[in-house]
């Protein structure tokens, strides 16, 4: 009898460990399909990153609205998705290997624990990483992210941040054009075009007041002359802008807002720009600069300029103006006026003969040509370390025309107009982004491929994009970023 009691005592004893081992899987395989989802989760993610990054690399993707010549490049490639993915496989391994010893604690003791953390958890918990990955990002998937929590919020809005963002991304891409006429109507002063196939940009119009006016723009940054009131008094004032974050600084009062005005701001040098006034005030010329960093306006007297259109272009630390004898720059660091005469070759013609003077990808970029008709000109580039003008290359628009006929019915004053020159989706080709005919198109110089950005702007000076040798409609760039203003 004792015997049967023992027997089925270890019976029970057996089946109680088979019902915990039944257990034990069932927790298991719950929490094997619990990773599961996390992985599921950050494999979402990490796609919707590595889809941010081909369309960084692509800038120029095809916009499937509105008529398109030729695309200027694929899809985004796998090839792009799968670099992408080695990448952040890579910071990940060299970030967890340099972690701090909270870190290191974190992960030791979740390693000791039945289950290890999966690779977003770590990366949830890691500031530095996560800051890592984000990083290179652009900065319209990083606002999208802002929403995923208030961890991402606070991240990615921190000046610090973005300050860093800017710095770390030097391949700058512009995104679009503004245009600015000064016959518009007070409701339509801004028309834009994008570059990167958006059906719109930001505008500076979240500036709430009566009156918004581009005058500058420089690296992701613009300025604006806006009508406010200051002690009950009606004047205009400067305001400092970022279209990406829609945030903004006014100036203090300058008092005069008619001279030309030039934004001057290299964010992978410095996180503080500055703001320079040329102004002729008899018998001295004078120039007024406002510095972020000091948050007051100096004045300083300098040579007059011998330029007769003062539209200057801020390239290499220095603000750059075209004379007919000479290239003048303002160092913006030195406060010192430079005067170098224009060379003997090549050839530079007289200022009134430029058709556009800019800055793209590093380099100073000049277009001449002799003659108003003229389809063909060669395309003038200067170097960061020789400040010498090289021929880039020579261009010859005339089977345009085969394209669009209606470009020889265009006015007696100009065929066609530069807005800008740009990198393409190789950083090795040039193109150009052209108006003709109430059309804005971006020409691949070395493909020699067009594409129609707009076709919409309607034709006439007081109404559609009206440029001449006085440049009554002026253009400035858009390019997205996070630095602070």
């Amino acid at each position: 009898m004792r015997g049967e009691e023992q027997w089925r005592g270890r019976g029970r004893g057996r089946g109680t460990e088979a019902k915990e081992r039944k257990e034990r899987r069932e927790e298991e395989e719950r929490r094997r399909r619990k990773d599961g989802e996390k992985e599921e989760e950050e494999k979402k993610t990490v796609a919707v990153m590595a889809e941010e990054e081909d369309r960084r690399i692509n800038p120029f993707l095809a916009n499937p609205k509105g008529p398109v010549i030729h695309n200027l490049c694929a899809a985004a490639t796998m090839e792009n998705r799968i670099s992408f993915r080695k990448r952040l496989k890579l910071i990940t391994d060299s970030t967890s290997s340099e972690t701090s010893p909270a870190s290191e604690k974190l992960i030791t003791d979740s390693a000791s624990s039945e289950t290890s953390p999966t690779s977003s958890e770590v990366i949830a918990s890691n500031v530095d990483l996560l800051s890592e990955i984000l990083l290179r990002l652009p900065p319209k998937s990083l606002l999208r992210f802002m929403s995923v929590s208030k961890n991402w919020l606070d991240l990615i809005s921190d000046s610090q941040f973005g300050s860093k963002h800017a710095r770390r991304n030097r391949n700058r891409t512009v995104s679009g054009l503004f245009f600015y006429h000064h016959y518009w109507s007070r409701n339509e002063q801004v028309k834009s075009v994008s570059l990167l196939g958006q059906s719109s940009l930001p505008t500076p119009y979240f500036i709430e007041c009566r009156r918004v006016r581009i005058v500058s723009s420089c690296n992701g940054l613009i300025l604006c002359d806006i009508d406010c009131f200051i002690h009950n008094r009606k004047t205009t004032c400067y305001v400092v802008c970022n279209l990406t974050t829609q945030e903004f600084t006014r100036l203090p009062e300058h008092g005069d807002t008619q001279p030309p005005a030039y934004l001057a701001f290299d964010p992978s040098q410095s996180p503080h720009y500055k703001v320079v006034l040329y102004n002729y005030t008899p018998p001295s010329y004078q120039l007024d600069i406002y510095s972020s960093e000091s948050k007051y306006w100096r004045h300083i007297t300098v040579d007059a300029l011998p330029v007769k259109r003062l539209e200057g272009v801020f390239w290499n630390g220095a603000i750059h103006w075209l004379s007919n004898d000479h290239h003048i720059r303002f160092d913006v660091g030195s406060e010192e006026l430079i005067r170098i005469p224009n060379p003997i070759a090549p050839k530079i013609l007289p200022v009134d003969k430029a058709r556009y003077f800019g800055e793209c990808d590093g380099h100073l970029i000049l277009i001449q040509m002799r003659l108003r008709s003229a389809m063909g000109f060669r395309i003038l580039q200067m170097e960061m370390d020789s400040f010498c003008w090289i021929v880039k290359c020579r261009v010859n628009l005339r089977p345009l025309i085969s394209v669009f006929p209606e470009i020889n019915n265009t006015s007696k004053d100009y065929k066609f107009h530069v807005l800008c020159a740009a990198k393409g989706v190789n950083k090795n080709e040039l193109g150009l982004v052209l108006a003709t005919a109430g059309k804005v198109i971006y020409y691949n110089l070395k493909g020699k491929t067009l594409k129609v950005l707009r076709d919409d702007f309607p034709k006439g000076n007081f109404h559609g994009l009206y440029f001449n040798q006085y440049h009554y409609t002026r253009t400035y760039q858009f390019i997205e970023s996070l630095s602070p203003v």
